[in-house]
C-alpha cells in the first residue's frame, strides 16, 4: 500500500526525536552499590524482554492464518517487554544487614506514571475495545464459513453485498485475549515496581529508577494497543468504503478511522522512543563531591 512508506518514515522520525530528547535528560547519579545493581539488573531484563519480543514478533508475523499472526506480532512483542520488566523487578530484593532503617510512606502507581503518555495509551485502549466490539457484533462468516471475516448487509429486498476481510471475531477474539493478558501483566508489573523495597538511602535515585520502569510498562502497553488498532482501523475503513451499499454512518466513520491511523502511528513511535532510550540514558548528573572532615 502507498500509505505504508510515509507512515514508516513518520515512525522513524518521531521515535528518533523522542529518543534524542529523552537521552538529554539528566538523572541523579547512582550513589550506592545496591542502587547500581538494581539499575543494572532491571535494565538488562528490560533489554532482554525487548529483544525477545522482536524475535517473537518476527516469528508470529510469519505464522497464523489470513494475517492473524501479523496482527498479533506487535502485541506479543509488548507482552515480552512487560515480562522483562516483571522479571527485572522480581530480582530486586530488600536490603539486608544487621542494622536497617524503615520509613513509613505510601507509594502509588499514579505518582510514577508518565501522565501524558499514560493518558494517550488509556484512550487508545478504550478505542480498541470499542472498535473490536462493534466489528465483532457486525461481522459475518465469509464464503468458507469463517466467522467474523466478512461484513455483509442486505441493502434491499433484491440487493445484498459483503466485503472482507473484516476484523470480526476471527481476528478480534485472539487479539482481545492477547491485549487483556498484556494489560493484566502490566498491572502486575506496575504493582511490583511501586511495592518493591527501596534500595539504599537515596530516595531520589530510587524513584528515578521506578519512573523508568513505569515508563517502560506504559510504552509497552502503548504498542500493545496502538499498532493493532491502527491496523484494524485501516481494514475497517477499507471494507466499509468498498461495500456496495455501506451503512448510513460510513460517511463519518471511514474518515474518522483514517484520521485515527496517523495519530496511532505517532503514539507507537512515541512508545518506541521511550523503550529504546530511557530518560537520562545518555548522561547523569555528577555525584556530589565528598566533603572534607
Amino acid at each position: 500500500m502507498g500509505i505504508v512508506g510515509p507512515l514508516a518514515i513518520l515512525v522513524v522520525v518521531v521515535a528518533a526525536a523522542v529518543a534524542l530528547r529523552r537521552r538529554g535528560r539528566a538523572l541523579p547519579a547512582v550513589t550506592t552499590d545496591r542502587l547500581r545493581r538494581a539499575a543494572r539488573t532491571t535494565r538488562r531484563w528490560r533489554v532482554a524482554g525487548f529483544l525477545a519480543g522482536v524475535i517473537v514478533a518476527v516469528v508470529a508475523a510469519q505464522q497464523g492464518a489470513l494475517g492473524r499472526g501479523l496482527l498479533l506480532a506487535v502485541p506479543l512483542c509488548a507482552l515480552c517487554i512487560l515480562a522483562g520488566v516483571v522479571m527485572g523487578e522480581l530480582q530486586v530484593s530488600a536490603p539486608t544487614g544487621t542494622v536497617r532503617s524503615a520509613d513509613l510512606e505510601v507509594r502509588r502507581v499514579r505518582d510514577y506514571l508518565p501522565r501524558r503518555l499514560a493518558g494517550a495509551v488509556a484512550i487508545a485502549t478504550a478505542l480498541l475495545f470499542v472498535v473490536l466490539g462493534l466489528t465483532t457484533a457486525t461481522g459475518s462468516a465469509d464464503d468458507l464459513g469463517r466467522a467474523g471475516r466478512s461484513f455483509a448487509r442486505q441493502c434491499s429486498a433484491v440487493l445484498s453485498g459483503s466485503t472482507g476481510p473484516w476484523p470480526g471475531s476471527f481476528y478480534a477474539l485472539p487479539l482481545g485475549a492477547v491485549v487483556l493478558s498484556g494489560l493484566l501483566l502490566a498491572a502486575v508489573a506496575l504493582g511490583r515496581v511501586v511495592q518493591r523495597p527501596r534500595q539504599g538511602e537515596d530516595p531520589t535515585v530510587d524513584d528515578g529508577l521506578r519512573r523508568q520502569a513505569t515508563e517502560a510498562v506504559t510504552a509497552a502497553c502503548g504498542l500493545l494497543v496502538a499498532v493493532p488498532l491502527a491496523g484494524v482501523s485501516l481494514v475497517t475503513a477499507g471494507a466499509l468504503n468498498n461495500h456496495v451499499c455501506p451503512p448510513a454512518g460510513a460517511a463519518v466513520v471511514v474518515p474518522a478511522l483514517l484520521v485515527l491511523v496517523p495519530l496511532l502511528v505517532v503514539l507507537s513511535a512515541w512508545c518506541i522512543g521511550v523503550l529504546v532510550a530511557p530518560a537520562g540514558s545518555g548522561r547523569s548528573q555528577p555525584a556530589p563531591a565528598a566533603t572534607a572532615r
